[in-house]
């Protein structure tokens, strides 16, 4: 699961967007820090006026889900339903909650637990080795410690009263790897209040694409390719009412006892992914692509797009390094998205 934490200063995920203006309305760009990354609406209009009152709006709905579904922030809903963990009460959550919580959980079943938005144990103690100059690796002691509180089977769902039990004590919920796809879902929502159908939000590479520009049938996207360190070459798609997530650790990494572990956690074992990986789904919706991005990561390649070709709706592109070799990997619909 990608984490809102980065162990090198390289940054993976710089998606190349192509737009051209049509005459009859405008096209504007807002870019704002939210979530812990940045967000950028690209969006036409008529005039500038309700561009901007929309994009504002925008983004003052990003900062109300992040203050009900951070991990960082103490007094966020999501981390007041964490203190209630092992405590036998049912915590009533806000509509947007419960809906992440319950997506994430039928993620988790279909994934047998590569995802798994119970993983906040795991991620505070990596982050923690992060600030370390010289991080050494957790013992089994303390992972086992962890692990009992890890999970999604210890998270009740009541979809009638919209509450959420969760069973194991000390059980901190991480939503980082689905919270900003569906925050740039729900930016779309937004602008669409204000008429505003073609647009395109970038939520630090969670991708969630409205109605083609005008006098054009997708948009362009550029997805970066990692061929080796600070080189790229571009995967060019052609995108409309849809969304695309890249995740990936081809070069993001911390080194313990002469092993490369990136910041990405799989649940199943509280350590970093030794594998180099970086995937690209296409769904619907960003939360769908946001989680699956995460959980390719972190599935064996050839597992990954064979899980894939069995759900409807989902596409997906794999790379990763071996022996120094970058092998592909490819949905067997995906290539109907890429621009050729």
């Amino acid at each position: 699961m990608i984490k809102k934490f980065t162990i090198s200063t390289f940054t993976l995920l710089s998606f190349v967007l192509f737009t051209t203006c049509a005459q009859e309305v405008k096209q504007f760009e807002f870019t704002s820090i939210h979530m812990g990354t940045r967000f950028q609406i690209i969006l036409y209009s008529a005039d500038e006026t309700t561009a901007q009152k929309a994009a504002q709006a925008a983004f003052d709905r990003v900062e109300e889900l992040n203050s009900m579904m951070s991990d960082y922030e103490e007094y966020s809903e999501l981390n007041r339903l964490s203190r209630s963990s092992g405590s036998g009460v049912k915590f009533m959550v806000s509509k947007p909650l419960f809906h992440i919580l319950d997506q994430s959980l039928k993620i988790s079943k279909k994934t047998d637990g590569m995802f798994d938005v119970t993983i906040g144990p795991y991620t505070r103690l990596w982050r923690g080795l992060n600030r370390l100059q010289n991080p050494q690796l957790p013992d089994d002691v303390e992972l086992n410690r962890l692990a009992e509180s890890v999970g999604y089977e210890y998270i009740e769902l009541y979809e009638r009263t919209r509450e959420v039990k969760l069973l194991r004590p000390d059980m901190q919920l991480d939503l980082g790897g689905i919270a900003k796809g569906y925050a740039a879902d729900e930016v779309l929502n937004v602008l669409s209040d204000y008429s505003i159908h073609a647009a395109l939000v970038n939520a630090g590479g969670d991708i969630s694409i409205g109605a083609a520009p005008p006098d054009r049938d997708a948009w362009d996207v550029a997805v970066p390719l990692q061929r080796e360190e600070g080189a790229s070459e571009y995967l060019q798609l052609k995108l409309s009412g849809i969304s695309v997530s890249t995740s990936g650790n081809m070069y993001q990494y911390v080194e313990m006892d002469g092993k490369k572990y990136s910041h990405i956690i799989d649940p199943r074992t509280g350590l970093g992914v030794t594998r180099q990986i970086q995937a690209t789904v296409i769904a619907p919706d960003g939360t769908t692509t946001d989680a699956w991005a995460s959980v390719l990561n972190i599935m064996d390649p050839e597992d990954g797009i064979q899980l894939i070709n069995r759900l409807d709706g989902i596409e997906a592109y794999i790379e990763c390094m071996d022996e120094g070799e970058i092998l592909t990997w490819e949905s067997k619909r995906f290539r109907e998205y890429i621009n050729d």
